[in-house]
């Protein structure tokens, strides 16, 4: 049976990830969506983004999203002030992972694979997002500061133009016990699955969530880095 797996904040934590993977049996007729945040705060950023690579190019079926993350990372390729905001916020970390104290030290193709990320993903009466979506406007698509940075969701949902559908989105990470509290209430149209897996110092957090689309169930994988 074909599943669908859905994963959000991995930031640069490539072990936790590889074993997450390990632990829902990945295959080649699944799909997994990444909901954006590869990158930084975590140790091995570029490892993530190897072991994304090295699924594609194995004939794994990889959709992944952009997060605030890697369009900080994309802000900071030609704006001073844009770089020293995205080091401050995980990117030393990323810089690392590549053995460089520069972001020109990057190499091409890595900065090409970001480019190449989607803004958002449908399928089916699914939307899944990084951050959020607003509701409010006539083309909610359009508001990327909203795709990649919203938290306050209230202000800008509106259950009419969702019509049924479902948002799967991260970005603001939430404790093991209060994801799996979400998918218990029939009612809700908004779930998030950030387990905050950088997180390790701050009890509930530094889990990495998969969620599986179709049957709704949920592994977590300790940070292990």
């Amino acid at each position: 049976m074909l599943s669908t797996y859905i994963i959000s904040d991995i930031h640069g934590c490539n072990k936790t990830f590889r074993q997450a993977l390990k632990k829902v049996s990945l295959k080649k007729t699944d799909k997994l969506i990444l909901l954006g945040d590869l990158i930084d705060r975590g140790h091995d950023s570029k490892g993530v983004i190897d072991t994304v690579i090295l699924l594609q190019n194995h004939g794994f079926d990889v959709t992944c999203i952009k997060g605030n993350h890697e369009q900080m990372l994309l802000d900071a390729l030609d704006d001073t002030f844009a770089k020293v905001n995205w080091i401050r916020n995980g990117g030393n970390k990323t810089l690392q992972s590549f053995l460089t104290s520069d972001i020109n030290g990057i190499p091409k193709a890595y900065i090409d694979f970001i480019k190449s990320f989607d803004d958002y993903f449908v399928a089916e009466n699914y939307i899944f997002v990084h951050a959020g979506i607003n509701m409010t406007i006539e083309n909610p698509y359009s508001d990327k500061e909203s795709l990649l940075w919203l938290r306050d969701w209230k202000v800008l949902y509106n259950a009419d133009w969702l019509a049924g559908r479902k948002v799967i989105h991260g970005h603001t990470p939430m404790t093991a016990f209060e994801i799996i509290e979400q998918f218990k209430s029939e009612d809700l149209q908004v779930y998030g699955i950030d387990g905050g897996a950088y997180i390790v110092n701050d009890e509930g957090y530094g889990e990495l969530c998969v969620l599986e689309l179709e049957t709704k169930k949920m592994v977590f994988q300790k940070n292990i880095e």
